[in-house]
């Protein structure tokens, strides 16, 4: 294949395969409802952050496309709040707008378990404008944060200012953790009983580095009466997940094994998937084929039975970054039995570029075919697939 053809299907990667990316900015929770995130919110103790927006707002678009994707933001809120959006004209965001009386878009609100609207901004903003918001709902009191601070410095080593001295620290973007191993230190048998402290711990337990993450796996029973299994599983698995993708850029091996030595240990119901998913994230990034083939193979023989998306991407990531002929085989029936299943266009455009990287040239322009058929009936444009067809008859024409 040559170099321009490779360039142009890895620019599609991003822009017809979205799934592949990354995602730096928020994180948003779509397919919960408010009841449902009013119970997290209560409880994970944090506050609801919500995007209230209109499909025609223009500054709404502007938060969407330029602000919640910038990686700082992502970075402050994904850990302090629960990030949700509503259409305002649409569904429960109808209710929801009568409710907390919108009535300029955008409007952003910061709302805690109970309900209560903490703080809230009408209009659009940037990045920075965005954190400093976060600030203000998260500390909305000016000048408490360096209260606690004068009397930390004066002796107060009480467990219950600890607590909120730590949680202050947390939501003001601070780095709390010399702090959090002393408050862990002072913690007796008693206190570890109390909620408040159990809850500390487990909010403020963030990464595989963490001075709680002992404490936390150790009291997996408590966690799960506490606060249910499912939420002490996810946060077992949010903090592996953050491990194997800091891994990579530390290059950090022995990370990446703690974070996988951790969901095995947790046993959780999906932890040998879970070990698959994260172990292909980790290969990927390490551009380790090898190993991202064995596991990326075992995760579909296992887990990807009807999932023809994921087997569409991991085909398309084969296609990118594979150049082994039985490896490019392998992915090209995994494209072939997501056409079969679910007769998209970006399936068959997956399936067309295996077969042309594979030479099976007459067959990448039959595939090539039917993908325009497609992206005409699902309104897309088939540029993609015709560039690729006129490649491939340019292909054909040179044979003898």
């Amino acid at each position: 294949m040559n170099r321009f053809l490779f360039a142009i299907a890895l620019l599609l990667s991003v822009t017809l395969f979205p799934a592949t990316a990354t995602a730096d900015g928020i994180n948003f929770e779509h397919d919960k409802t408010f009841q449902q995130l009013l119970d997290m919110a209560k409880s994970q103790n944090k506050l609801i952050f919500i995007d209230c927006y209109t499909t025609w707002c223009g500054p709404c678009k502007r938060l969407a496309a330029q602000v919640f994707p910038d990686s700082a933001v992502g970075a402050y809120f994904n850990e302090r709040f629960i990030n949700t959006k509503f259409d305002m004209e649409k569904g429960e965001g109808i209710d929801l707008s009568a409710r907390f009386g919108i009535r300029a878009y955008p409007t952003l609100l910061w709302i805690d378990g109970a309900g209560n609207v903490v703080h809230k901004l009408v209009g659009g903003t940037d990045a920075a404008g965005l954190i400093a918001q976060g600030q203000k709902a998260v500390d909305p009191t000016p000048g408490i944060l360096s209260g606690m601070r004068k009397q930390y410095n004066e002796g107060n080593r009480d467990v219950n200012f600890l607590s909120d001295f730590l949680n202050t620290l947390s939501n003001s973007g601070d780095n709390y953790d010399p702090f959090f191993k002393e408050y862990l230190d002072k913690l007796t048998e008693k206190d570890l009983q109390e909620p408040k402290h159990t809850r500390t711990i487990f909010n403020l337990t963030k990464d595989i580095k963490s001075p709680g993450l002992s404490y936390l796996v150790k009291n997996k029973e408590s966690y799960g009466t506490l606060m249910g299994s499912d939420v002490y599983n996810a946060k077992i698995n949010t903090i592996a997940a953050k491990a194997v993708a800091e891994a990579p850029k530390a290059n950090d091996a022995a990370m990446f094994n703690a974070a996988i030595d951790m969901i095995k240990a947790n046993k959780a119901a999906d932890a040998a998937e879970k070990v698959l998913t994260l172990s292909m994230t980790y290969y990927s990034k390490m551009n380790d084929w090898i190993n991202y083939d064995k596991n990326a193979s075992a995760y579909i023989k296992k887990y990807a039975a009807k999932k023809y998306d994921v087997l569409n991407d991991v085909a398309w990531t084969y296609y990118l970054n594979i150049n082994d002929r039985t490896q490019l085989q392998k992915a090209a029936k995994w494209a072939q039995e997501a056409v079969n299943n679910d007769n998209k266009y970006t399936y068959n455009l997956t399936y067309a570029y295996l077969l042309y990287k594979l030479e099976d040239f007459k067959e990448a322009e039959k595939a090539c075919d039917y993908a325009i058929l497609r992206a005409k009936d699902e309104g897309a444009n088939p540029s993609s697939a015709s560039f690729l067809k006129e490649a491939i008859k340019k292909t054909l024409e040179k044979q003898p």
